[in-house]
């Protein structure tokens, strides 16, 4: 069996890749720096025999040495991690360029071109800043109760949209798309509803996303872009990157497994 885990801000992804080739997945809450002892206690399930090797990648999993009871430990790179692990997950051609958007807690772009991987942009909007607004303006960080508050209200709510500022079309933007986020609030004199608030949020951090993805893209001249991490789960957040991207004429790709991408993408750089 071969182990991987990914030390993520908010999650930690566990990986174990039995001799059949079986994928199995696990996660937990990232609560403690990565340790020895962390590590023993994710693998404390596992007779140590059957361990071939572990791979590691994420934040500080450098404070783990080359191995741990005598298996073998593998060190990734993080960029490599993300690359590796989306493109393989988004299944395009090898031959394809793409930009792999990691959008978890925060949000990095690395450029996947001829089966090498480079970070090229990215920014701090992501799903911990769902959670913090939330927790500032809705009073919860569940994500289940923020994405169904979300669903029952409309960011036309909290945002001024491009039909209350222009009196025409600029170029192709529909006129429904946002041109102030949360900019509606100043200018009304009753509250926004929780539901609104919260479709407020996702479109900012789905539209901020986008925009960070699509700019990059053209940058390098690549039409696709394969979004992964647990973000996009939230499917209003989603709405938007495909909305941005469509506007954009870029292809956006939302593999499945996307949640473990950079601990697959361990995995595979350790088999090479």
């Amino acid at each position: 069996m071969k182990v991987a885990i990914d030390f993520g801000i908010t999650v930690t992804d566990i990986l174990k890749k039995e001799s059949n080739g079986d994928l199995i997945h696990n996660s937990m809450l990232s609560k403690k720096k990565p340790s020895e002892e962390l590590i023993n206690e994710i693998i404390k399930d596992i007779n140590v025999d059957e361990i071939e090797s572990i791979s590691l990648t994420g934040g500080h999993h450098a404070l783990i040495g080359d191995s741990i009871d005598k298996i073998k430990v593998t060190h990734v790179n993080e960029v490599e991690a993300i690359g590796k692990g989306g493109f393989h997950l988004s299944r395009l051609n090898s031959n394809t360029p793409a930009i792999i958007v990691s959008a978890g807690s925060g949000t990095a772009c690395i450029l996947a071109k001829d089966g090498h991987f480079m970070h090229c942009s990215g920014t701090g909007v992501g799903g911990g800043t769902i959670l913090g607004l939330s927790k500032l303006l809705l009073g919860t960080t569940d994500a289940q109760e923020i994405e169904s508050l979300a669903s029952n209200g409309s960011y036309i709510g909290t945002d001024l949209i491009l039909g209350d500022v222009v009196s025409g079309p600029i170029g192709l933007l529909p006129s429904d798309i946002t041109a102030v986020n949360f900019g509606k609030i100043a200018k009304i004199s009753e509250d926004p509803s929780k539901e609104d608030i919260a479709a407020g949020i996702m479109n900012l951090v789905g539209q901020t996303i986008a925009r960070i993805a699509t700019s990059v893209a053209m940058a390098f001249e690549v039409k696709d872009i394969v979004v992964v991490g647990r973000t996009p789960k939230f499917e209003l957040l989603r709405n938007s990157i495909e909305k941005a991207a469509s506007l954009s004429s870029f292809n956006p790709h939302f593999p499945e497994n996307a949640e473990y991408a950079s601990a697959i993408g361990a995995l595979l750089v350790s088999e090479e």
